[in-house]
């Protein structure tokens, strides 16, 4: 299959890795994806007494703390699978209306799913995969990133993509780069809020992994409940403006106040110790042996 899980701690890294045809989104892939985010919402809450190795692999019992979204090989992702793109071409209209449907599914599982997504995006992104780039919650990126709407010289349109894309980076910028098809370098997607976090090159200080790890470790400290409900919330304030969201924040944040993770919080932080779901060490990433290499097969 297309898509690897494993567990790491609490964090469950996804790995897109078929770099025969650079990541691209055929059917296969988009399925699985689609069925992994959507099926983490019908997973139990994590318990605090979780421990290190808590069943949230895949099949698992549990929703992960964390999920890693990453991808094998030079390329992060092509976008569609040109093949099956040219089929759809002498398919007939709602045949291809229901394939977009289905890679809009499967954006919006990531976008809705109730565990921050971390995307670490260590090489180029085009059109669909851009899109995927635009559906996690925070973006690692590495110098090699670099990003593209390339589907009008397709003769196309970045269609179930734009309105993740355009929440991100504003109107006024995706109908530039909408428009022009020009790629955008990490520095640039840095500066238009693609990528929130910027990597230097190398493996050391500053580095990719490095900068990566550091995210989901501060990921770690934050209650898994609470942030599902920060997505929610920010879901929620942002569809409903501020002046239809008072009852909703108020709502959220008396749900959050009055459950079990919130006062074995509350208490820990009163008794000078962590919260209890607060590991000693940092998170460390996924080990060396079985991490997906940036030099690997295009």
């Amino acid at each position: 299959m297309p898509i690897r899980q494993e567990a790491v701690g609490r964090v469950l890294v996804v790995t897109i890795d078929n770099p025969q045809v650079k990541n691209a989104f055929d059917k296969a892939t988009i399925d699985e994806l689609r069925q992994i985010f959507d099926g983490i919402a019908f997973r139990d809450q994590l318990p605090l007494d979780a421990g290190p190795g808590p069943a949230i692999g895949q099949d698992g019992r549990y929703r992960p703390h964390v999920i890693v979204l990453q991808a094998g090989g030079n390329v992060f992702c092509a976008g569609a699978h040109l093949g099956e793109m040219k089929a759809l071409g002498k398919a007939d209209y709602q045949e291809n209306v229901a394939a977009a449907m289905d890679m809009g599914g499967m954006f919006r599982a990531v976008r809705n799913c109730p565990v921050p997504v971390v995307a670490r995006v260590q090489g180029p992104a085009f059109g669909g995969g851009v899109g995927l780039v635009a559906a996690c919650d925070i973006v690692v990126a590495g110098p090699k990133a670099k990003f593209a709407f390339s589907e009008v010289r397709l003769g196309i349109v970045p269609g179930v993509i734009s309105p993740l894309v355009i929440d991100r980076i504003g109107q006024a910028s995706a109908r530039t780069y909408f428009l022009t098809g020009d790629t955008i370098e990490s520095d640039e997607a840095f500066g238009l809020g693609l990528v929130d976090r910027l990597a230097s090159g190398g493996d050391g200080p500053g580095g990719l992994d490095d900068v990566l790890n550091a995210t989901v470790d501060s990921l770690l400290k934050g209650g898994a409940g609470a942030l599902s409900l920060c997505k929610s919330l920010l879901e929620g304030a942002q569809s409903l403006g501020y002046t239809r969201s008072g009852e909703l924040t108020a709502r959220m944040i008396a749900e959050a106040r009055t459950n079990p993770e919130a006062q074995a919080a509350l208490a820990s932080f009163f008794e000078g110790r962590n919260a209890p779901w607060v590991e000693d060490d940092a998170w460390t990433g996924v080990p060396d042996s079985n991490h997906n290499k940036e030099e690997g097969t295009e």
